[in-house]
């Protein structure tokens, strides 16, 4: 017996170009329905996350900072909206500063009015991606974020430390 007959069945039974439609049409339903799934979970909020604590720093930084920063714990980006890290910790110390001495040199001292601010985020990042995600970025030690509230807004924060919660 014969798989393929002179007719072109399979087994005598079905036809070869039959049975590419039937895989297609199987494959399509099946991709259909994974997608409807798939966003009945997301829409129920059933995205599986896992909890991660950025550190950043904010360097030279106005005493105001972080003020503002403690009236709203909520990070916001423009387009995203408030996304998913909130301030749990905010740290002060004074910011060191280079300065030129009258003789030309260059002296690093600790400012009167500037502060560099350590600041705690709080994450629940989505495992659908390969990295942590703050809003639409990404995050990495060594890399830099802007931390920013309604209130207020740190560019180029330097992401010190991520570890799980």
């Amino acid at each position: 017996m014969k798989v393929i007959d002179e007719k072109g069945k399979i087994f005598g039974k079905i036809n070869i170009f039959d049975l590419f439609v039937l895989l297609a049409l199987v494959i399509i339903i099946g991709l259909v329905g994974y997608k409807i799934i798939d966003k009945k979970r997301q829409s129920n909020n059933q995205i599986p996350t896992k909890t991660y604590i950025v550190t950043v720093k904010s360097f030279e930084m106005p005493p105001t900072y972080t003020e503002a920063l403690k009236k709203d714990n909520r990070i916001y980006y423009d387009i995203d909206k408030f996304v998913n890290a909130k301030i749990i910790d905010i740290r002060e110390e004074p910011a060191k500063i280079t300065v030129q001495t009258p003789d030309g040199q260059l002296i690093e001292v600790e400012s009167d009015t500037l502060q560099d601010v350590t600041i705690d985020l709080e994450v629940e990042d989505s495992l659908t991606t390969d990295d942590i995600r703050i809003g639409r970025y990404a995050v990495a030690v060594g890399g830099r974020i802007t931390v920013k509230t309604i209130y207020a807004m740190g560019a180029d924060s330097l992401v010190l430390d991520i570890r799980e919660k």
